[in-house]
């Protein structure tokens, strides 16, 4: 209640600019007008969830109240089977708040290059995918999807040796594949965007996938899914000279999944 009472009702309106004066809540905040930010409460530190828009187009994300109350839902009951989605500590109409779990994968897959005179990083980053993996098929068991298990969404707790997915919202996919499907495709096209990453953790990663129940159908599903869509992924090749991310990420996305052995 006391968190809740510090965040001034006014912060979090979802139309219009907010008051100034409400902007002394944390110098971490200093972005409002984004859908979410940090904030820092008795020297804890939090994430605030606004139903607004990011301004992403309407056609790859549903409407900002719509995303808010899938993601709202999701998060509460993803935590009744796992302890894969944030905990919300507090929350009104219009927002939630969640603490911080902590740094996400795409800084723990650069830490080694940034610091490689600690060859323990290393053996970290390879443990922390492995770990990640692991817990995306123990999600898939229960039936359950992210929908968008991006790096940037994904956190490690160190203290607890746990992962976290953040960012519940996302509902929509390619119709064709199954969620978990589209749960493991934009995670391998997530990774593989980064550019500099050693495919070392990638396969860390599908290794504790492997230990899923549903993992070897959900690996051939995707496999057949792609395949059966290959004349996409030819047109991506032709725009290579480009040098297009996404495009770029496609090609090597669909190479890396159809040289996966599933026996």
């Amino acid at each position: 209640n006391a968190l809740l009472a510090s965040c001034s009702p006014r912060l979090f309106e979802t139309a219009g600019a907010p008051h100034k004066s409400t902007q002394s809540i944390s110098s971490a905040a200093s972005d409002v007008y984004k859908n979410q930010f940090p904030i820092t409460f008795q020297g804890d530190e939090y994430f605030v969830k606004r139903a607004v828009g990011n301004n992403r187009s309407s056609w790859i994300k549903p409407s900002p109240r719509a995303s808010f109350d899938h993601e709202f839902y999701m998060m509460n009951f993803v935590r009744t089977q796992l302890p894969l989605a944030p905990e919300i500590v507090g929350f009104r109409e219009n927002y939630f708040v969640t603490p911080n779990y902590g740094k996400n994968l795409t800084y723990y897959g650069h830490l080694p290059q940034e610091h490689p005179e600690d060859s323990s990083l290393e053996d970290m980053a390879v443990h922390i995918f492995y770990a990640f993996g692991k817990a995306l098929g123990m999600l898939h068991d229960y039936g359950i999807a992210h929908g968008r298990p991006a790096l940037r969404d994904i956190v490690y707790n160190p203290d607890a040796d746990s992962v976290m997915l953040l960012d519940w919202e996302n509902a929509r996919r390619w119709p064709e594949f199954t969620p978990a499907g589209w749960d493991l495709l934009i995670f391998i096209h997530s990774f593989i965007r980064e550019g500099d990453l050693p495919n070392t953790y990638l396969y860390a990663a599908m290794n504790g996938y492997s230990s899923a129940r549903c993992a070897q159908e959900t690996v051939l599903h995707v496999k057949e899914v792609l395949k059966k869509r290959d004349y996409l992924f030819k047109f991506c090749r032709l725009l290579e000279p480009f040098h297009f991310v996404d495009t770029e990420a496609a090609v090597k996305s669909f190479d890396f999944i159809q040289a996966l052995k599933t026996e």
